[in-house]
């Protein structure tokens, strides 16, 4: 269905935002027999261009440390998705438990609580199985680094195409684009929403459900809580509360590259496609048991091409590569700035040496080109990563690490008006001195281990005084956005409960990544699509589900369901 359903229809389920999270719950709230309205505020045929949270609306306190919402959020069908990478991590039990040494963390949820949620997860995000775990690679000891995490990639990350089209097509399911939600409107009581305001051909309407699920973004859907309590200050903890506080992403960067003792050891490394056409790729991994007896932060290592512009990597092909990034003219068609940046850096500087990287196995480096252009540009997944094995065993060695909470890092609104008419947001995002020490502390038991077992050993960039900076250097998000509406089970401490309901509230949920209390060192996309997955078998057991006696929906409460008023 691809529009509002008619006055005095029964919508069970309004979700609002079209991104895979709120794609994946619209659809897997429908399958369950549920009467869905998904309400996204771009357009829902054309490839998005534009952000929810403009310069007018959104003010980034430093810069340095969170990129611009140009850069990480889009409106319309398929949301960011269309600048999503495609890698898929679950959270482990060391990211849910408490732990002393990481503040404010424990989630109220148990990984039994999730797991059976992850494989529908992998479906909707079409990265295979939910197998996120191999064999050890021989010989390596687990006690303090794993070697069997793997990361899977999802095939075709712009879900639009394939998510998008099925909610289009789907019957349980009416798509109202272009419509922007200005405001949550309880009742008296402040337990209830009454209905979402609604900016539509230029005017206001109110849009009714049983349930609401904010799906919107974390830091958009953080903005339309804090408006909302704006004008009832008791609402969600109150300003003193949870609400927009605990911002945070990952740390991620290089510091360091990692020479294997045995070159063909890369082997265990790489990105593999597996049959179904899934690439994977094993990382390094802390245990449990590291993270608490060392007090780090969750932190994950994974090998990487070493700079395209240093010839030392003596590969023929990151040569060739790295001479045509540095190109002016072709350099700007084949990558972008910041892949241009991080790649070439300055340019492909010493080509005397580059050239006889191309010319020493010339039939080598037409065999590498050829597989990254299979991978790259053949391929479904367009633009996927490549590592590529070098004579010399040497690598980048890349870090993502997780951010610890602090309530200082927050969100806030402020006193000008945004380019939507509503009040316009700072974003404070924080960097602590712990963090930056943990990625520090995480390597430094990295290469003790590699060096210990014979597998290899870490060469850094930077003398050690130096160090710290580099990693600061490097810290940036706002990708990510966790944490600002957090899961509790204390509605003092978090804004959500287990179920994602928002705490004080009967019929309101927040679906986002933004829900999280500690960040892990997982990218969150895999994991806000597992609990989206999770809370919508939740809606269908409290909204409506089906009596298998007579195949019809039957709801669990008296009352019909309140209408939806939407114009035509």
């Amino acid at each position: 269905m691809t529009s509002p359903p008619p006055d005095g229809a029964a919508v069970d389920v309004c979700v609002v935002g079209a991104g895979p999270v709120g794609l994946s719950l619209a659809l897997e709230a429908a399958r369950s027999g549920l009467q869905v309205l998904l309400v996204e505020a771009g357009h829902r045929t054309r490839k998005p261009s534009g952000t929810p949270l403009d310069e007018t609306i959104a003010t980034v306190l430093d810069p340095g440390v969170h990129a611009p919402f140009s850069a990480t959020t889009r409106l319309g069908l398929g949301g960011t998705s269309w600048l999503w990478g495609g890698r898929c991590v679950p959270f482990e039990l060391a990211d849910l438990a408490p732990r002393d040494h990481v503040p404010f963390s424990g989630w109220p949820l148990f990984r039994s609580d999730i797991a059976p949620y992850e494989a529908e997860a992998a479906h909707y995000l079409d990265c295979g199985s939910a197998a996120f775990h191999a064999d050890p690679v021989g010989g390596w000891d687990e006690t303090v680094v794993r070697t069997t995490q793997l990361e899977r990639w999802s095939r075709r990350p712009a879900v639009a195409r394939r998510l998008g089209a099925q909610v289009l097509s789907h019957p349980g399911i009416a798509v109202v684009s272009e419509a922007l939600v200005t405001g949550v409107v309880v009742d008296d009581t402040g337990t209830s929403v009454r209905h979402l305001r609604v900016w539509r051909d230029r005017r206001e309407v109110t849009v009714e459900a049983a349930a609401y699920v904010l799906a919107c973004g974390g830091v958009a859907t953080t903005r339309l809580l804090l408006n909302t309590q704006r004008s009832n200050p008791a609402l969600f903890g109150g300003p003193s509360g949870a609400l927009g506080r605990y911002y945070m992403g990952h740390l991620t960067g290089s510091i360091a590259s990692i020479v294997l003792t045995h070159p063909d050891d890369v082997a265990d490394w790489g990105l593999v496609r597996t049959e179904d056409g899934t690439v994977v790729r094993r990382r390094f991994t802390l245990s449990e048991q590291a993270q608490q007896d060392h007090r780090l932060l969750n932190t994950a290592f994974y090998l990487g091409n070493l700079p395209f512009s240093d010839a030392r990597h003596g590969s023929g092909a990151l040569s060739l590569f790295s001479l045509c990034l540095a190109a002016p003219v072709l350099g700007r068609v084949l990558g972008r700035p910041e892949t241009r940046r991080r790649d070439v850096g300055g340019g492909a500087r010493d080509w005397r040496s580059h050239l006889r990287n191309l010319t020493r196995r010339p039939g080598r480096v037409i065999r590498d080109v050829a597989a990254v252009v299979r991978l790259r540009l053949l391929s479904p997944r367009r633009g996927a990563e490549f590592l590529l094995r070098t004579d010399t065993g040497a690598y980048a060695l890349r870090y993502h690490a997780e951010q610890e909470p602090d309530p200082g890092s927050r969100i806030t609104l402020n006193d000008r008006t945004g380019s939507d008419g509503l009040p316009g947001i700072d974003v404070d995002l924080r960097y602590s001195d712990q963090d930056v020490d943990s990625v520090l502390r995480a390597h430094s038991l990295l290469d003790e281990h590699l060096q210990t077992t014979g597998f290899g050993r870490l060469v850094y960039r930077h003398p050690l005084d130096q160090r710290a900076a580099a990693v600061r250097a490097q810290a940036m998000d706002g990708y990510h956005q966790i944490g600002t509406t957090r899961m509790s089970d204390d509605p003092q401490s978090g804004v959500v409960d287990a179920d994602c309901r928002v705490h004080g509230t009967t019929n309101l949920y927040v679906a986002s990544s933004s829900v999280f209390p500690t960040a892990g060192e997982a990218n969150p996309t895999f994991m806000a699509v597992t609990l989206a997955v999770r809370l919508a078998r939740h809606l269908a057991d409290r909204v409506g589900v089906c009596d298998p006696a007579s195949g019809m929906r039957r709801r669990d409460r008296g009352e019909p369901v309140t209408p939806t008023r939407f114009p035509h």
